[in-house]
C-alpha cells in the first residue's frame, strides 16, 4: 500500500476508513550529537539538524528494532518502520558547533605506503545542546506503533539511544498523544523542517537551506533533499499544503 498523508489522516472519513492515527510528539535532546556527513574522513561535518534515517535508527532502538548489520541490507528497523511519517522541529536554532581532534587507529584512513603507522588525526565537528520536538503519525491499531506509544509514553527503550555516535546519549520526554487534521491552509505558520522545492515561492527569509538525507533507494544508498529549516516561526507559501498537518493550531509538514 502506498502511504500517502491523505492514508494517514486522523479525523473525518478517508479512501481507507482509518480512524486510529494519532500524533505522537516527544522532545529529543542530548548534551552533544554528531550526524555524519559522508563527505570527508579526516575532517567529518555534522548535519545541523538530525536527519530522518537517523531518527528512524533511534526509534527503532526505542522499539527493539535492530539496526545495521552490513552496508548491503536494509536494517529491520528501516524495513519496518521506514515509511513512517515524521516531522521534526528544533527547539534550539543557535546552531551550535565545535571542534573535536583524535586520533584514529583505523588503518583504512591511512593512505600512507611509507609508514606502518595507521595513526590518523580527525577532526570531526559536535552539536552541542541539540534539542528537538519529534512528531510520528502512529496507528493504535497497530502492534509495533503501540509499542513505540508505550515506550515514548513512559520515557523508556529497549536498546540504548544515541544521537549519532555512541558517547552521545539521547534523552526522550513524552508530550502528548492526540488528534490531528489535513492542512488546507495555503499559506501556515508551519513550525517544521520541509522540503525546499514545497515552497512557492524562492524566499528563505528566516530560512536555513541544508541537504538532509530522507530515506534509502533501493541500492541502499541515501537520497537527499534540499530542507528549509525555519528559523523562527514564519508563513511559508506551499505547492502542496496537504502535505502539512494541523495540530492545537500548530501545523507541521511530515515526511
Amino acid at each position: 500500500m502506498e502511504t500517502t498523508l491523505d492514508y494517514f489522516s486522523s479525523s473525518g472519513e478517508n479512501e481507507t476508513g482509518n480512524q486510529s492515527m494519532k500524533l505522537l510528539t516527544f522532545r529529543l535532546y542530548g548534551s552533544f550529537a554528531h550526524f555524519n556527513q559522508p563527505i570527508s574522513n579526516r575532517f567529518r561535518n555534522t548535519y545541523s539538524i538530525i536527519p530522518k534515517p537517523q531518527l528512524l535508527g533511534l526509534i527503532g532502538s526505542i522499539a527493539g528494532l535492530r539496526g545495521y548489520t552490513n552496508n548491503k541490507t536494509f536494517p529491520k528497523f528501516y524495513s519496518r518502520i521506514g515509511d513512517l511519517k515524521v516531522y521534526i522541529r528544533s527547539n534550539n536554532n543557535s546552531d551550535k558547533k565545535f571542534i573535536v581532534n583524535y586520533n584514529s587507529l583505523n588503518s583504512f584512513l591511512n593512505n600512507r605506503v611509507d609508514t606502518a603507522s595507521p595513526n590518523v588525526i580527525i577532526n570531526e565537528q559536535v552539536l552541542l545542546d541539540p534539542d528537538y520536538e519529534i512528531g510520528l503519525l502512529l496507528d493504535e491499531n497497530n502492534d509495533l506503533h503501540k509499542t513505540i506509544i508505550e515506550n515514548i509514553r513512559h520515557n523508556r527503550s529497549v536498546f540504548p539511544i544515541y544521537l549519532g555516535k555512541n558517547e552521545f546519549f539521547a534523552n526522550i520526554q513524552y508530550q502528548s498523544l492526540k488528534d490531528y487534521e489535513i492542512n488546507s491552509a495555503k499559506e501556515p505558520m508551519c513550525r517544521s523542517i520541509l522540503p525546499f522545492d514545497e515552497l512557492e515561492k524562492e524566499g528563505t527569509n528566516n530560512m536555513k537551506l541544508e541537504m538532509l538525507p530522507v530515506g534509502f533507494d533501493e541500492k541502499f544508498k541515501y537520497i537527499y533533499r534540499l530542507m528549509a529549516i525555519p528559523q523562527k516561526e514564519c508563513v511559508v507559501p506551499l505547492k502542496n499544503p496537504n502535505n502539512c498537518i494541523v495540530s492545537d493550531g500548530n501545523v507541521y509538514h511530515v515526511f
